[in-house]
This record gives C-alpha cells, sequence and structure tokens, in this order.
C-alpha cells in the first residue's frame, strides 16, 4: 500500500512539474506592447513565440518554470508589429530579393505591397517566400502596370484598350495577381470594364488616378486606394470640391498612400541635393545607374531662384493637403515608392515618411497604425497581422526607445522577428 501511494505522489508530482514547465523557440520578457490598434502601451509583458506564432502573452510575473531556446530581456524596451511598406518596386528584377529584402527586413518592414513590376518576379518570389519565410517580408502584388495604349513606363505596362481588357484581366487573375495596379493614362470606359470585372472576382484596383477621369471619379468607381497625390493637388484651390471629395473618400472607404518622401526628393533634387545612405552600396546596379543619370541631368540644368520658390511652395502645399485628408479622417497607408522614385531607399526611407507625416502635426500613435495595422486591414488579414496578440503572426519589430514618445526611435530598432525567427539583432 505504501509503495502504490508513493508510485501515486510520484506521478501526480511529475504532472505537476510538466504543467509547470513549457518550452518555447523565443520567450521576450518584461516588454512593453504597443497596441497600435487600441493605441495602448501594455507594460510589463512576457511574449512566448512558438514556430511562426505568438503562442501566449502574460504578465511579468514569475509562475511557471520556462524553458526557451532564445530568452530577451525586454525591460525598459518597446514591442509592435512589424511595418508594411504599400508602395515600393521589387518585383521589376529577378534578383533584387536578395539586395533589397534583407534591407527592408532590417528596418522592420515585414510585409510589403508591390506596385508594379513582373507577375512572374511576384509568384517566384512568393514560392520563395514559402520555403524560407523568415527571409522575404510577406508579399503582394500586382505584375504589370495597366496603362493606356502609348503607357508612361512601357517595360512594365500592359496598354489596355476595350478590345484587351477583359483578356488581359482574366489572365492576370488567373496567374496570381493579388490586385490590378490601374495608371495614369487608362481611358474612362476601360476603368469602367476594370471596374466591373474587380467586383465580380472580388479583388481590388489601386494606383494613380487617371487623366481622363477626376478625382471624384476615382473614388467613385471603387478605386481602393489613390497613390501619390497625383491629380489630387488640383482639389487645394477649389474648398468645394475639396470637401466633397473628402465626403464622397470617408463613404466609399477609399484609402490614400501619399508617398510623401518622393515629393520631399523631388524638391530636394530641384535645390541641387542628393541624399546620400549607406544602403546605396549595396543598391543593385541598374538602380544606381538611373539615379545617377538623375543626377548628372540636374547638375547640367541651372535653376533660377523662381523656379526654386515654385517648388518649395509646391512641396509647403503638398503637405499641407496630406494633413487635411488626415483631419478629416481619410485613411492612410504608408509607402515609399522605392525604385520609382531615385534617392528613395528601401526600409531608411520609410523611416523617413513617418517623421515627415509627424512634422506635420500628425499623432505618432496614428503614424505607427498606418504602418502595422491599417495595411492588415486593407488587405483583409488582420486576423493574422497587425497587433501582437494570442495566434497572431511573429512578425514583431523590438525598439531600445518608445516611438510613440518620438517616430524618431522607430531607428532605434533592437530586434526583428519574421515568421517567428529572429533576423536583426543589434
Amino acid at each position: 500500500m505504501k509503495s502504490y501511494l508513493t508510485f501515486i505522489l510520484s506521478f501526480l508530482f511529475l504532472l505537476t512539474c510538466k504543467a509547470q514547465s513549457d518550452s518555447f523557440d523565443i520567450v521576450i520578457k518584461d516588454i512593453s506592447v504597443i497596441d497600435t490598434k487600441q493605441q495602448l502601451i501594455i507594460p510589463h509583458r512576457t511574449i512566448y513565440i512558438n514556430g511562426n506564432r505568438i503562442v501566449k502573452i502574460g504578465s511579468n510575473k514569475k509562475s511557471k518554470r520556462v524553458t526557451a531556446k532564445t530568452t530577451i530581456d525586454g525591460k525598459g524596451k518597446f514591442i509592435s508589429p512589424g511595418f508594411w511598406d504599400m508602395h515600393i518596386h521589387t518585383c521589376w528584377k529577378d534578383n533584387l530579393d536578395e539586395s533589397v529584402f534583407p534591407i527592408l527586413l532590417s528596418y522592420g518592414i515585414t510585409g510589403v505591397r508591390d506596385m508594379g513590376g513582373s507577375l512572374k518576379i511576384v509568384n517566384s518570389f512568393k514560392q520563395k517566400a514559402k520555403n524560407n519565410p523568415a527571409s522575404y517580408p510577406k508579399l503582394f502584388g500586382a505584375g504589370p502596370i495597366l496603362d493606356g495604349e502609348n503607357p508612361v513606363h512601357p517595360d512594365f505596362s500592359i496598354p489596355l484598350t476595350s478590345y484587351n481588357v477583359k483578356g488581359v484581366l482574366d489572365s492576370l487573375y488567373k496567374n496570381g495577381a493579388d490586385f490590378y495596379k490601374v495608371y495614369s493614362l487608362l481611358p474612362k470606359n476601360v476603368l469602367d470594364t476594370i471596374m466591373t470585372y474587380s467586383e465580380k472576382i472580388k479583388i481590388p484596383f489601386a494606383g494613380h488616378i487617371s487623366e481622363h477621369i477626376t478625382p471624384e471619379e476615382a473614388v467613385c468607381i471603387g478605386q481602393k486606394s489613390l497613390e501619390h497625390l497625383n491629380r489630387m493637388e488640383e482639389l487645394a484651390s477649389d474648398p468645394i470640391r475639396l470637401s466633397e471629395f473628402i465626403h464622397l473618400a470617408k463613404m466609399h472607404n477609399t484609402w490614400i498612400c501619399p508617398t510623401l518622401i518622393i515629393y520631399k526628393r523631388k524638391n530636394e533634387i530641384l535645390n541641387g541635393y542628393f541624399e546620400y545612405n549607406e544602403i546605396y552600396e549595396s543598391l543593385d546596379n541598374d538602380v544606381k545607374f538611373e539615379w545617377e543619370q538623375v543626377k548628372k541631368k540636374r547638375q547640367s540644368k541651372t535653376i533660377n531662384e523662381e523656379e526654386t520658390k515654385n517648388g518649395n511652395n509646391r512641396f509647403e502645399n503638398q503637405k499641407k493637403l496630406v494633413k487635411t485628408f488626415y483631419d478629416n479622417r481619410i485613411s492612410f497607408l504608408l509607402g515609399t515608392d522605392f525604385a520609382g522614385m531615385q534617392f528613395v531607399y528601401p526600409g531608411y526611407s520609410y523611416h523617413e515618411e513617418m517623421e515627415l507625416l509627424s512634422s506635420l502635426g500628425i499623432s505618432n500613435f496614428d503614424i505607427l497604425k498606418m504602418a502595422t495595422y491599417n495595411p492588415t486591414v486593407f488587405l483583409g488579414i488582420d486576423e493574422l497581422y497587425g497587433t501582437v496578440e494570442v495566434n497572431k503572426m511573429a512578425d514583431l519589430v523590438l525598439f531600445s526607445e518608445n516611438p510613440v514618445e518620438n517616430i524618431k526611435y522607430s531607428l532605434k530598432i533592437e530586434l526583428v522577428i519574421k515568421a517567428g525567427k529572429i533576423v536583426r539583432q543589434n
């Protein structure tokens, strides 16, 4: 009888030990969680990661015995979901993933929306990401740009007419395009066909506002996001139109990706300044060649004082327009247009974009929400991404300082986790 009781007690003790001891791949202890959705900072949390998911979040109180392959001390530090660059061009050359994606990940960008290139390359990068998810940002891509009969960028565009539009849309859809990228020269009748087809197959179209329609019409036909400020600048001088556009954009749930960084660069180049960052040395040779050609062309020109003044005024007006949209609660996405605009750097210029928005008086919490949560709602993947919660994907950025306090601290990155793997650690 005594032996039997000893056995039972030993068995129960082992069960208790097992219940009190858990094993995890990564444990981040005593970290402050930046909840960009609810706009809260939750201190003294411990985050437990297994595989590619967050499996548990608890208080920092010591209770169960925990073993972990990697334990990170988060005391005095902050963590947020990964960032999304929602306007970038990475899929126009089949080896860009080797140079650009590691840079993006090192700057906390764990997801991208590619806004025009090769659908074959989009699909190739997605396959590589399946095989090695920690080395690739989550990628959504359109493939080629859809433009009018004489495309602005013929190398990366398909010219559409009323005769071929349905066939092209069908082919892109069947070959895996996540959305359609529309551009500046599409006729109204072709855009109407794109609208009808998109509604039918339930994928969005986004891009430039065509020169053949008004910004108000772009909103009303269902263009899901408006890229840059092209064509919207004309609204600034007409308060009635601006008010009507804002009303329509909110009614149709239209998103704006302002890419203020490209207007800053354009103005800098006009003033003879060319932003240099050490990232330049790691860029693809074709990118560097294009940038140097732009630099040489500008340096060969003489710009008078009036042109400089007009350029500076235009940039100030562009910033005011962005602030007006924000004040009226239009939903924003953050993007940089890397490879679409010269001297815009992958990763680094994303943080420049955040600083620009902060300089306008936009709250840092809202900017971080635009960077992390908004993209996942826009893409319809917020059940898996966009917040630091149990069962969400472990795509995370750890900061040594609080970026809510100062958006420049978004560059104080100590650690980046992609799909449950540490991809940067200082």
